[in-house]
């Protein structure tokens, strides 16, 4: 009986699981799907600063990936705190130490040279 029971609430949490991440998935697409093209100009209009001055990416529309974090890397953002969303954009294959974060709140792009 014992068994059977654990066996029960192991199903239970991969369904549990499994729904998550279907959910995160679909809202990651239509995130990305309702603010790819307001990130791209931004991340166009903005520039990496580095030593040598501006490093523009010829197209953002051509970004290597886009995917959605919570929260800014250099704000720390508590767990509950799900209201920060910012749309990450990584350069192409020639520049691929670029990235650019769009923060759809503020709707404002930051162009950073990507952490490894």
């Amino acid at each position: 009986m014992r068994t059977l029971v654990l066996v029960l609430v192991g199903l239970a949490l991969v369904k549990v699981w499994t729904h998550d991440q279907i959910y995160r998935s679909a809202t990651e697409d239509a995130l990305i799907n309702a603010y790819r093209s307001r990130a791209v100009d931004a991340c166009q209009k903005e520039r990496h600063k580095d030593g040598r001055g501006a490093t523009p990416v010829s197209s953002w529309a051509n970004a290597s990936a886009f995917h959605v974090i919570m929260g800014k890397r250099d704000v720390d953002v508590a767990i509950w705190d799900v209201d920060n969303p910012l749309l990450v954009l990584k350069a192409g294959a020639q520049q691929t130490d670029l990235s650019c974060e769009y923060d759809i709140t503020l709707e404002k792009a930051v162009v950073t040279k990507s952490r490894t």
